[in-house]
């Protein structure tokens, strides 16, 4: 598995509204393409199924990934995006092979996910144990420095 970091911004320019809008727009479209495509179609990018978990301490995604290898799996962060991706190889097809059922997705396949919060990026882990890709992500703490406010006193006239 190879893990690189980008400092690079992923997200569009404009407000957060329009990005919205536009990607799920893209989402509808590739499903829509997908349903018309061949199940046995080998070339679509597709997306495995994902958890992504966050708490007040740490982000978590976790990707179903059976039947990968651990160097054909690539993480990268950018500033503001996780995206793991790679390719899902099938078994050498054999002649006079026909498939009763084909559900398992092959081919090159992509995640990505937003990251709304900074990350300490030293703490980062990776780790691909029974077919799943666990990545976690640590918050950076803001420093709290507590100030004492000052009351005034107010004047009042008698």
């Amino acid at each position: 598995m190879r893990i690189r970091y980008r400092y690079v911004t992923y997200r569009y320019t404009d407000g957060s509204q329009q990005q919205l809008e536009r990607h799920y727009r893209q989402l509808l479209h590739d499903a829509l393409r997908q349903s018309h495509q061949s199940i046995l179609q080998r070339s679509a990018t597709w997306r495995p199924l994902a958890d992504i978990r966050e708490s007040a301490e740490m982000m978590t995604i976790k990707i179903e990934l059976a039947g990968m290898r651990e160097e054909d799996i690539e993480v990268t962060l950018y500033e503001d995006a996780l995206v793991v991706s790679g390719e899902r190889q099938d078994d050498p097809e054999r002649e006079n092979l026909y498939y009763h059922e084909a559900q398992i997705r092959y081919g090159p396949f992509r995640v990505e996910v937003l990251i709304l919060s900074p990350i300490d990026r030293e703490g980062i882990q990776a780790r691909y144990e029974n077919g799943f890709l666990w990545v976690d992500l640590p918050k950076k703490i803001p420093e709290s420095k507590s100030e004492r406010v000052r009351i005034q006193r107010s004047i009042t006239k008698e």
